[in-house]
């Protein structure tokens, strides 16, 4: 049930995030750069970033129960598919922030 609620922070922080963006795409930089310096709003980010990995981290495991791989007589568990998804994730995130912070 709390993996369900954490969706709602997903969702508040989508729409701030649109709406910062509609604010730099109308010209209004001034008014996205105060509102994402706001110390709400900053609370509220970090507060949505642990709810969010919370919710990645529970369905990456629910990968792993609800398909879980055969390989010969093996099955993996659940963590294994766990911890090969946050060691994608984390590739993933670091090339990202490379690609960025080239520009």
């Amino acid at each position: 049930m709390i993996r369900e609620w954490t969706s709602f922070f997903v969702a508040v922080f989508s729409l701030i995030y649109i709406y910062e963006l509609s604010l730099f795409a109308s010209g209004a930089k001034d008014s996205a750069l105060t509102l994402m310096r706001n110390p709400g709003i900053i609370a509220f980010n970090v507060i949505a970033l642990l709810f969010t990995l919370y919710h990645a981290f529970t369905w990456f495991y629910l990968i792993g129960k609800v398909q879980p791989i055969k390989i010969g007589k093996t099955t993996s568990k659940p963590w294994q598919a766990l911890l090969l998804n946050i060691v994608l994730l984390l590739i993933i995130s670091y090339a990202v922030i490379q690609i960025l912070i080239l520009r």
